[in-house]
């Protein structure tokens, strides 16, 4: 006997036609694995119904709202990282394509050594320049700024080990989060 039809009306919500209860009830008398899965499922509703519910523990949206608000930042992170690797990963492939298509790699390969050659003879020449116009200025000026220079380097160092300290505390505290959300 099929009894996917007698199933279906005995567990769903929606009211019968009074034929088709009438059907069920006819059936129900003489099936009693249908009568055993009335029961059952009139148990399991008034059980739901009658049982108590239960509060979440106190803090719990806080530590949830955390939870969220670190994985939308790790999904932040792991998007910057693909698209930053996918920029490089096309600037490579078209620098490979422009070696491609120019004809040689020799040819590449000679333009890329004169350009950094002339960068570096530039660059040198800068010095250069800012050499002779170092050797002009007094040696007590000299001297004077070359403290003040070091001063402004051992501040830079000084902040540096600040943002450093204020990065592994940040870290340690959302770790704290993290272990508080997941408790």
């Amino acid at each position: 006997m099929n009894h996917k039809q007698f199933e279906k009306w005995i567990l769903d919500d929606s009211p019968l036609s009074e034929g088709e209860r009438k059907v069920l009830v006819a059936h129900l008398e003489s099936c009693e694995q249908c009568r055993k899965l009335k029961n059952g499922w009139e148990n399991s509703l008034q059980w739901m119904h009658s049982a108590q519910t239960i509060q979440p523990a106190t803090g719990f949206t806080a530590r949830w709202q955390i939870k969220l608000q670190q994985e939308q930042r790790s999904k932040r992170i792991v998007r910057m990282r693909v698209i930053v690797m996918s920029s490089i990963f096309l600037v490579l492939i078209s620098l490979f394509a422009y070696v491609l298509l120019s004809g040689s790699l020799n040819e590449f390969l000679a333009n890329v050594i004169t350009f950094s050659t002339q960068a570096l003879l530039v660059m040198t020449r800068g010095i250069s320049t800012i050499t002779t116009l170092i050797d002009e200025i007094p040696a007590l000026l000299r001297w004077s700024l070359g403290v003040f220079m070091v001063g402004i380097a051992n501040m830079f160092v000084i902040l540096l080990g600040f943002i450093l300290w204020k990065a592994k505390q940040n870290q340690k505290e959302w770790r704290r989060a993290e272990i508080y959300a997941e408790d």
